[in-house]
Protein backbone atom coordinates (compact mmCIF):
# COMPACT_ATOMS: atom_id res chain seq x y z
CA UNK A 1 0.00 0.00 0.00
CA UNK A 2 3.00 2.24 0.83
CA UNK A 3 4.39 1.97 -2.39
CA UNK A 4 1.32 2.37 -4.33
CA UNK A 5 0.61 5.54 -2.49
CA UNK A 6 4.22 6.64 -3.44
CA UNK A 7 4.76 5.44 -6.83
CA UNK A 8 0.75 7.20 -7.22
CA UNK A 9 2.59 11.16 -5.46
CA UNK A 10 5.75 10.59 -7.82
CA UNK A 11 3.76 10.06 -10.67
CA UNK A 12 1.67 13.36 -9.83
CA UNK A 13 4.79 15.17 -8.97
CA UNK A 14 6.50 14.23 -12.02
CA UNK A 15 2.84 15.27 -14.22
CA UNK A 16 2.73 18.52 -12.35
CA UNK A 17 6.62 19.49 -13.20
CA UNK A 18 6.10 18.32 -17.14
CA UNK A 19 2.60 20.54 -17.19
CA UNK A 20 4.68 23.54 -16.00
CA UNK A 21 7.82 23.17 -17.95
CA UNK A 22 5.66 22.74 -20.47
CA UNK A 23 4.04 26.15 -20.14
CA UNK A 24 6.98 27.85 -19.38
CA UNK A 25 8.28 26.43 -23.21
CA UNK A 26 4.84 27.35 -25.32
CA UNK A 27 4.74 30.90 -23.49
CA UNK A 28 9.05 31.61 -23.99
CA UNK A 29 8.31 30.12 -27.72
CA UNK A 30 5.04 32.44 -28.00
CA UNK A 31 7.15 35.58 -26.40
CA UNK A 32 10.88 34.71 -28.56
CA UNK A 33 8.09 34.71 -31.61
CA UNK A 34 6.69 38.11 -30.82
CA UNK A 35 3.20 36.61 -31.76
CA UNK A 36 1.68 39.55 -29.23
CA UNK A 37 2.33 41.42 -31.90
CA UNK A 38 -0.33 42.32 -34.86
CA UNK A 39 0.43 41.08 -38.07
CA UNK A 40 -0.34 43.90 -41.28
CA UNK A 41 0.76 45.19 -44.38
CA UNK A 42 0.61 48.88 -44.75
CA UNK A 43 0.79 50.28 -47.85
CA UNK A 44 0.48 54.30 -48.76
CA UNK A 45 -0.07 55.30 -52.34
CA UNK A 46 -1.01 59.19 -53.93
CA UNK A 47 -2.47 60.57 -57.36
CA UNK A 48 -2.70 63.57 -58.89
CA UNK A 49 -5.83 64.26 -59.94
CA UNK A 50 -5.55 67.43 -60.83
CA UNK A 51 -4.43 71.16 -60.77
CA UNK A 52 -6.98 74.15 -60.15
CA UNK A 53 -6.87 77.60 -59.23
CA UNK A 54 -3.13 76.80 -58.63
CA UNK A 55 -3.63 74.07 -56.43
CA UNK A 56 -3.30 70.69 -56.74
CA UNK A 57 -5.74 68.14 -55.70
CA UNK A 58 -4.16 64.82 -54.22
CA UNK A 59 -5.64 61.43 -53.15
CA UNK A 60 -3.85 59.71 -50.63
CA UNK A 61 -4.62 55.88 -50.36
CA UNK A 62 -3.67 53.85 -47.41
CA UNK A 63 -4.14 49.99 -47.44
CA UNK A 64 -4.01 48.63 -44.55
CA UNK A 65 -4.26 44.64 -45.07
CA UNK A 66 -4.25 42.32 -41.31
CA UNK A 67 -2.37 39.38 -41.29
CA UNK A 68 -3.11 38.24 -37.87
CA UNK A 69 -5.46 36.49 -36.20
CA UNK A 70 -7.60 38.91 -34.44
CA UNK A 71 -9.06 42.06 -35.21
CA UNK A 72 -6.39 45.03 -35.51
CA UNK A 73 -7.69 47.90 -33.62
CA UNK A 74 -5.55 51.58 -34.88
CA UNK A 75 -5.90 54.47 -33.67
CA UNK A 76 -4.25 58.02 -34.50
CA UNK A 77 -4.22 57.45 -38.11
CA UNK A 78 -2.69 60.44 -39.40
CA UNK A 79 -1.17 61.57 -43.41
CA UNK A 80 1.34 64.35 -44.05
CA UNK A 81 2.65 65.90 -46.92
CA UNK A 82 5.76 67.07 -47.08
CA UNK A 83 6.85 69.16 -49.93
CA UNK A 84 10.23 70.84 -52.37
CA UNK A 85 8.86 74.00 -53.92
CA UNK A 86 10.20 75.08 -57.14
CA UNK A 87 12.88 77.37 -56.56
CA UNK A 88 14.23 75.30 -53.44
CA UNK A 89 17.81 73.75 -53.10
CA UNK A 90 17.54 70.14 -53.10
CA UNK A 91 19.20 69.68 -49.46
CA UNK A 92 19.91 66.66 -47.25
CA UNK A 93 18.47 67.27 -43.70
CA UNK A 94 20.02 66.28 -40.25
CA UNK A 95 20.17 63.65 -38.29
CA UNK A 96 16.73 63.99 -36.73
CA UNK A 97 15.88 62.28 -40.60
CA UNK A 98 18.34 60.32 -41.02
CA UNK A 99 20.37 62.69 -43.05
CA UNK A 100 17.63 62.03 -45.84
CA UNK A 101 16.59 64.74 -48.40
CA UNK A 102 14.48 67.25 -46.65
CA UNK A 103 11.21 68.23 -47.76
CA UNK A 104 11.35 71.15 -45.94
CA UNK A 105 7.72 72.83 -46.17
CA UNK A 106 4.72 71.41 -44.50
CA UNK A 107 1.75 71.68 -47.02
CA UNK A 108 -0.80 69.46 -45.87
CA UNK A 109 -1.98 66.90 -43.12
CA UNK A 110 -4.91 65.18 -41.50
CA UNK A 111 -6.48 62.38 -40.48
CA UNK A 112 -7.36 59.01 -42.48
CA UNK A 113 -10.35 58.74 -40.55
CA UNK A 114 -13.14 61.08 -37.87
CA UNK A 115 -10.62 62.43 -34.93
CA UNK A 116 -13.93 61.75 -33.13
CA UNK A 117 -13.86 58.21 -33.42
CA UNK A 118 -11.46 56.16 -31.02
CA UNK A 119 -10.12 53.78 -33.05
CA UNK A 120 -11.02 51.71 -36.68
CA UNK A 121 -10.77 48.00 -36.95
CA UNK A 122 -9.42 45.54 -39.60
CA UNK A 123 -10.66 41.75 -39.10
CA UNK A 124 -8.62 39.40 -39.78
CA UNK A 125 -7.45 38.33 -43.74
CA UNK A 126 -9.30 41.61 -45.07
CA UNK A 127 -7.67 44.80 -46.65
CA UNK A 128 -9.19 47.75 -46.25
CA UNK A 129 -8.40 51.47 -47.75
CA UNK A 130 -8.57 54.41 -45.77
CA UNK A 131 -8.62 57.73 -48.08
CA UNK A 132 -7.27 61.44 -47.69
CA UNK A 133 -8.11 63.91 -49.99
CA UNK A 134 -6.61 67.30 -50.17
CA UNK A 135 -5.00 69.93 -52.16
CA UNK A 136 -1.26 71.19 -52.19
CA UNK A 137 0.11 74.58 -53.56
CA UNK A 138 0.96 74.29 -57.38
CA UNK A 139 4.02 75.66 -56.61
CA UNK A 140 5.47 72.35 -55.03
CA UNK A 141 7.75 70.06 -57.86
CA UNK A 142 8.16 66.98 -55.05
CA UNK A 143 5.63 65.36 -52.66
CA UNK A 144 6.93 63.08 -49.79
CA UNK A 145 3.27 61.59 -48.89
CA UNK A 146 3.57 59.80 -45.08
CA UNK A 147 1.44 57.80 -42.88
CA UNK A 148 1.29 56.36 -39.46
CA UNK A 149 -0.79 55.05 -37.65
CA UNK A 150 -0.93 53.62 -33.66
CA UNK A 151 -2.37 50.54 -32.44
CA UNK A 152 -5.27 51.03 -29.99
CA UNK A 153 -3.99 51.96 -26.64
CA UNK A 154 -0.03 51.55 -27.45
CA UNK A 155 2.47 53.92 -28.61
CA UNK A 156 3.80 51.19 -30.69
CA UNK A 157 2.53 51.86 -34.21
CA UNK A 158 3.37 51.65 -37.89
CA UNK A 159 4.35 54.13 -40.69
CA UNK A 160 4.78 54.23 -44.13
CA UNK A 161 5.80 56.66 -47.53
CA UNK A 162 5.67 57.36 -50.92
CA UNK A 163 7.14 60.29 -53.13
CA UNK A 164 5.78 61.71 -56.06
CA UNK A 165 6.61 64.31 -58.71
CA UNK A 166 4.36 66.56 -59.80
CA UNK A 167 4.05 66.53 -63.62
CA UNK A 168 4.43 70.24 -64.66
CA UNK A 169 1.54 71.24 -65.78
CA UNK A 170 3.18 74.34 -68.83
CA UNK A 171 5.42 71.94 -70.26
CA UNK A 172 2.20 69.69 -71.24
CA UNK A 173 0.53 72.18 -72.40
CA UNK A 174 3.30 73.58 -74.37
CA UNK A 175 3.30 69.97 -76.03
CA UNK A 176 0.06 69.93 -76.19
CA UNK A 177 -0.47 73.11 -78.22
CA UNK A 178 2.53 72.14 -80.73
CA UNK A 179 1.00 68.52 -81.51
CA UNK A 180 -2.36 70.66 -82.91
Amino acid sequence: MEVSLSFELLGKLVSVIAAVFGFIWAFEKWWKRDEHFPRVNFDIAANIIDEKDDLIIVDVISTLENKGYVPLKIQNFDCEIRAIKSGDNLELGGEAIRNQLNFCHEVANGCFFPKEWKYSFIYPSVKTDYNFITVVPSSCEYLLVKGRFNYYKSTRGHHAGVVLKIPNKSLQRNADASVE
